[in-house]
């Protein structure tokens, strides 16, 4: 099936035809120890009309991004396109990774497939990334790596200000603080999309 002009999608085999379905495609992006797999297991399953998937797991396979290559576009590009097929069953697809708002957005031709992309940047300051980077892998993972995350959360931070569909959420609060700020918000987007905005969420 291929899409036709409008919202059908035409089989150029056979002209069968059946609704193509442009839903939003919502991206919940994070540096590395910023609650990004405990926040999706924690609301797996809780919020009708959403399938969440940790596309860090997704990645450890996929040709796209294995050392030296590492071509996050063209990762997100299969992502994207896994989720344009799970969106035709009515169902909108939440990503949660370490990724930049950019490897996504470079996929012009796959976007037309949403309606809209949306991005939950969760950021929070050094003092608590370096604890539960420090929680999660030790201290030698840590004095090894904490600076490559520190820099891209600054990075996220930095490339949410330049995308009109970004929303930031300070990450460095409690679990469940930060988990009623990511359920409000793909609810919203599910609910009714208003005016693109960067906005930075209180709690």
């Amino acid at each position: 099936m291929i899409p036709a002009v409008g919202d059908v999608l035409r089989c150029p085999h056979c002209a069968d035809e059946r609704p193509f379905v442009r839903p939003p495609l919502l991206v919940v992006a994070g540096t590395a120890g910023i609650g990004k797999s405990t926040l999706c297991a924690r609301l797996a399953g809780t919020i009708p009309g959403a399938l969440l998937l940790d596309a860090d797991i997704l990645a450890e396979d996929l040709i796209s991004v294995v050392s030296p290559k590492q071509d996050y576009p063209a990762f997100w590009r299969s992502m994207m396109r896994l989720a344009h097929e799970v969106a035709q069953n009515n169902v909108v697809v939440v990503y949660f990774s370490t990724m930049l708002p950019d490897q996504v957005l470079a996929n012009g031709d796959v976007l037309t497939y949403f309606d809209s992309v949306h991005f939950l940047c969760l950021t929070g300051p050094a003092d608590v990334v370096r604890a539960r980077l420090a929680s999660r892998d030790g201290s030698g993972a840590l004095n090894a790596r904490v600076e490559v995350w520190l820099d891209f959360n600054g990075a996220l931070l930095a490339a949410a200000s330049e995308v009109p569909t970004a929303t930031v959420v300070d990450a460095g609060r409690t679990v469940g603080q930060v988990e009623h700020d990511v359920r409000q918000w793909i609810s919203t987007q599910l609910q009714g999309r208003g005016d693109a905005h960067v906005r930075d969420v209180d709690g």
